[in-house]
């Protein structure tokens, strides 16, 4: 709920829109991918990697993750979402990784995973060109959205903790989606003529929604899509380059939110209606910012990585601590533990340039 929930960009490059690629063969000779922990806000890093199978104790450390959702009820279900490895699941907190049963989701790229807070067997998983549906705990899965064009892919996926029946979903061509009934039927309710990059709903009021794009800005509702603004390249001109946004975080109860892009962090406190810079140590766009989160109980702790540096700020960007990532691949996700600000989930993707 207050991570950050998508990878638009790269899922453009996934499917070949760019020049990069990433790889998702877990049998690569490279054992610095999968999922990575620190307990000590990047001061010491540990991989939970371990995936028992009847032929002895195997590994994810291959994967590139490109999502990570933890069970809003149970904090020690994580679910993490891969570029063609499909889906894997922890229910201790990521000390060893399951396959689900469905054939569905044991293969393929999974952009987005969402657990309903009502019923921990209800999984969403976001594919390139469908949405599937889960209500037995990932035996088995339903889908509830088709992609009907070959030009357009789904890139990200956002649940309503307020009313899990709404479900908002954003693809390659700027198309804003929403079902109100679980999947059942899916309205447009907006395009902005972009790649959408984020979808994130506000922990304080479900019915903000702030939709962020590869070069467009920002759109924001605040009547659960009813009527739209636009906060563009003009309206940011003081923020350059923020108007290619990568992603979002808040803390658990929305009072305080940050948008990453190319310009860097900016602050909002009013849901995001408006935004002040939060001071850097690197110099504007001159490090491309992978991911992002806060403590969700403390606006004062911030994280973000940028391909080889993790930074910390326990004062709200007033000062920062470096710390060299464990990996070698890029940072695609971060999520930071909704009981303990100080452990921090990391997903790590392949990049072949």
């Amino acid at each position: 709920m207050w991570k950050k929930s998508g990878l638009a960009a790269m899922a453009l490059l996934l499917m070949g829109a760019g020049c990069i690629s990433f790889s998702s063969d877990s049998s690569s000779s490279s054992s610095d991918g999968g999922v990575f922990q620190t307990k000590d806000g990047g001061v010491t890093w540990e991989q939970l990697s371990a995936l028992p199978q009847e032929s002895g104790v195997g590994s994810i450390a291959g994967v590139s993750v490109l999502t990570i959702e933890i069970d809003p009820s149970d904090p020690t279900a994580y679910y993490i979402g891969t570029s063609g490895n499909g889906m894997f699941y922890s229910y201790d907190a990521g000390n060893s990784w399951q396959r689900p049963e469905a054939q569905e989701v044991r293969s393929g790229t999974i952009l987005d995973i969402e657990v309903d807070p009502r019923d921990v067997c209800t999984v969403y998983a976001l594919m390139p060109d469908r949405i599937l549906k889960s209500i037995d705990c990932t035996r088995t899965f339903s889908t509830i959205y088709v992609i009907d064009q070959s030009d357009e892919y789904l890139l990200e996926f956002a649940l309503d903790w307020y009313n899990p029946d709404n479900l908002w979903a954003g693809d390659t061509i700027g198309t804003v989606l929403k079902t109100s009934d679980g999947g059942g039927t899916w309205t447009t309710m907006y395009r902005v003529d972009d790649e959408i990059t984020d979808i994130m709903i506000s922990n304080r009021d479900s019915r903000i929604v702030l939709v962020g794009t590869e070069r467009d800005g920002v759109f924001r509702t605040e009547d659960s899509g009813a009527s739209w603004t636009e906060y563009s390249k003009e309206d940011q001109k003081e923020f350059d380059d923020s108007d290619n946004v990568y992603g979002f975080t808040q803390v658990a109860d929305g009072t305080s939110l940050i948008m990453y892009s190319e310009y860097g962090l900016l602050l909002s406190e009013d849901q995001g209606e408006s935004w002040i810079s939060i001071p850097l140590i690197t110099e504007s766009g001159e490090a491309r910012i992978w991911s992002a989160s806060y403590d969700p109980e403390n606006a004062s702790t911030i994280y973000y990585a940028t391909s080889t540096t993790f930074y910390s700020s326990t004062t709200g960007g007033a000062s920062w601590v470096t710390s060299d990532l464990p990996s070698s691949r890029a940072a695609a996700e971060m999520v930071a533990h909704p009981e303990d600000g100080d452990r921090v989930l990391m997903g790590f993707v392949a990049i072949d340039n």
